[in-house]
């Protein structure tokens, strides 16, 4: 059972539901009964990415999130979840990641060298936009009493979240609006569409998220022989031999500007090269 100051805390934080404060004010109040490094809030509204609150942020964390906003998030599995569309709750990183996801060049360029260990996120669905407060393990992982009192406070927080959300502008301008009857368009709607099959567009996808070829051929429901085809014929087209240099191609695509979302901005970077 908490202690009768912390539920002081809380009655302190509903006062302040409305106020610039509230995101830092809701990280300070959790940090009492559960132990974690570092918090944000991410504003998703199916075309970009917004950073609305950033907690004690190391230069090496902050330098990554910059990233992720530039066009990392393309291949965050979170953002794989939403596109997918979910509820609003709590949800736990690790129950969401592909096979393969530490071998992936997203891990390896983001998450690593960050450190992050272990995550929950607070979700908050708002027409078809999402607010995701994140609590992030810099050292280990959540305990399942951690778990516990996330789990038991999660219609209080994603209440808090909505309501401080639903009155107090930060300006985005699309902030309140539902997106277009298509949210969550990627680059992966044209990446390749120019040089690839529609099969081999599904199965970069997956590589780059982090399936392994069994779980890539579960998840598009082929064997594994024409998983080792397929990437076979990408490779070849592509002229690459490995991950990591399809990952290198989708990160310089994401560069490229001026293009509509028709455009297919692979077919646009190897024109030019």
């Amino acid at each position: 059972m908490e202690s009768a100051a912390w539920y002081s805390s809380l009655v302190e934080l509903h006062e302040k539901v409305s106020e610039g404060s509230f995101f830092a004010d809701l990280s300070d109040t959790l940090k009492e009964i559960v132990g974690f490094d570092c918090s944000g809030v991410m504003f998703y509204n199916g075309r970009e990415v917004h950073s609305i609150y950033k907690g004690d942020f190391s230069v090496n964390f902050d330098k990554h999130i910059a990233l992720y906003l530039k066009g990392l998030y393309l291949l965050d599995p979170h953002y794989n979840m939403l596109a997918s569309g979910v509820d609003t709750g709590l949800y736990c990183f690790r129950d969401i990641l592909p096979d393969h996801y530490r071998e992936t060049e997203y891990y390896n360029t983001f998450i690593k060298p960050v450190g992050i260990t272990d995550e929950y996120d607070f979700i908050v669905k708002i027409d078809n936009c999402y607010v995701d407060f994140y609590m992030d393990k810099l050292e280990g992982k959540f305990s399942p009493a951690e778990e516990a009192k996330l789990v038991a406070l999660m219609p209080m927080v994603t209440y808090l979240i909505k309501t401080h959300w639903d009155n107090y502008d930060y300006g985005l301008g699309v902030q309140k609006l539902a997106t277009s009857a298509k949210p969550y368009q990627s680059i992966f709607d044209s990446f390749g569409k120019s040089i690839l099959t529609d099969r081999e567009q599904d199965v970069i996808q997956c590589i780059l998220n982090g399936h392994s070829s069994k779980s890539l051929a579960q998840k598009l429901n082929i064997s594994l022989s024409t998983v080792k085809i397929h990437r076979k014929h990408i490779y070849q087209k592509l002229d690459i031999k490995s991950q990591s240099e399809l990952f290198s191609l989708c990160i310089q695509s994401l560069a490229i500007q001026e293009l509509n979302e028709s455009d297919d901005p692979l077919g646009a970077l190897m024109a030019k090269q």
